[in-house]
């Protein structure tokens, strides 16, 4: 229609706006309480993580509350990333990543450097180091490598990018036979400490041994006393240093069998005292046993062990006699799937699960409930590997008490 003429429809009528007292509920504006009720749900670590990053409100409801980060590792066992394995040549060591269909964990694998690039910078103190590395040591997300040409340690955590190796000179000359025989490197840490650490090493002579231990608060290394071992008797013209096995770490032991299958050496690092208990009667003289010790995840100490495709449980248990003994709380078979698969071996115990390899695959058990898992095909055949288990990031626990300031206070973070 041209010119002025009048429309054929009414304009639509006009309603007054009413005021709406209760705001929209978003996300954003959840109280902490129920904010850690639903990350409480979440399915695994790794999925926290992503979640708890997205914004720091939701980062300092995680850091600057320890409870609700030990209700969570309860409920939620921290994911195995993949294993490291010893390299046959002198190269950096490889890593076998986990066979994991869940997007959160796939998301740290590939976020992480498990290649161990940083130890390649050209310009750091292990520039000229020969590729010599060799890991040695993983707990709580950190790498233990020891590089004995280079007289060095280095500490990786390869989720962690920005933070750069941290070198250790070994404080003896690792290419020399004599003295004591150093027997292993162990990296004491904590989930909610992760920037404080310790390193212990082990030495031993015929009877006696003796703790060497370096802090990273004095960035120092120190020679405790020498401790004879009364239960170290040597058989006639047995002179040798090695008769203790390479150690394992559980709750704040570490753990050292005699290699005559009879004893076990404990150290409580709290105390840094030594111990000798008997070995089970499941584990004493059995030369074809394999065993680890380890943590439930009610962090109870636990042994499992396997002689043939038998696989056992023991927990440290008091009696009605009220004497502490080992006692066998829970037993499985692996049934083998083809006739080459014909070894099986418990490589590490962590977090209420065993970690086993056979000969052409790598196997899960869950303590608390006995069910083994089939992972993932075995890929490598080096003679020594190190199980990656997540570990929660230091942003989400290392300044939970800044945050929590911050939080009761003006502050803004």
């Amino acid at each position: 229609m041209s010119g002025g003429g009048v429309p054929t429809q009414p304009p639509p009528a006009k309603f007054p706006k009413q005021s709406n007292s209760n705001p929209t509920t978003t996300i954003e504006s959840l109280g902490e309480d129920l904010l850690l009720t639903i990350f409480l749900r979440l399915p695994s670590l790794a999925t926290l993580i992503r979640a708890a990053l997205t914004c720091r409100a939701w980062r300092r409801a995680v850091a600057s509350s320890p409870s609700f980060r030990r209700s969570f590792r309860e409920l939620h066992p921290a994911p195995l990333l993949g294993i490291f394995e010893d390299p046959d040549r002198d190269a950096l060591p490889p890593f076998v990543a986990a066979h994991r269909r869940d997007r959160d964990v796939l998301a740290a694998i590939r976020g992480g450097d498990f290649f161990l690039t940083p130890l390649l910078e050209p310009n750091s103190c292990a520039s000229d180091a020969p590729l010599r590395w060799r890991v040695v040591d993983c707990r709580d997300g950190w790498i233990v490598l020891m590089n004995r040409v280079a007289g060095l340690l280095a500490i990786v955590n390869p989720l962690a990018r920005q933070c750069p190796p941290d070198y250790i000179h070994i404080p003896f000359d690792m290419c020399s036979g004599d003295g004591p025989l150093r027997l292993g490197v162990h990296l004491l840490s904590s989930d909610e400490e992760p920037m404080s650490f310790r390193v212990v090493w082990l030495l031993c002579d015929i009877s006696r041994v003796q703790l060497v231990v370096f802090s990273s608060e004095t960035r120092d290394w120190s020679f405790l006393p020498w401790v004879e071992i009364t239960e170290r008797v040597p058989p006639p013209h047995d002179a040798t240093n090695w008769w203790l096995r390479w150690g394992m770490q559980a709750n704040g032991l570490l753990y050292w069998p005699f290699k005559n299958e009879e004893h076990m050496l404990t150290l409580d690092t709290a105390t840094m005292e030594f111990s000798v208990f008997e070995l089970p009667p499941y584990l004493k003289g059995q030369q074809d046993c394999f065993f680890a010790v380890g943590e439930t995840k009610d962090g109870e100490p636990c042994i499992v062990y396997c002689i043939g495709f038998s696989i056992g449980v023991l927990k440290d248990r008091v009696g009605d006699d009220v004497i502490k003994r080992w006692i066998l709380v829970g037993m499985v078979h692996y049934e083998a799937e083809s006739a080459n698969d014909n070894t099986l071996q418990v490589v590490a115990v962590e977090g209420g699960f065993a970690y086993l390899i056979t000969t052409e695959m790598v196997l899960s058990l869950c303590i608390e409930t006995m069910e083994l898992e089939k992972l993932f095909p075995r890929t490598f055949y080096a003679r020594h590997f190190h199980p990656y288990i997540m570990a929660w990031p230091s942003s989400l626990v290392g300044n939970y008490r800044r945050f929590a300031i911050i939080q009761g206070g003006t502050g803004h973070e």
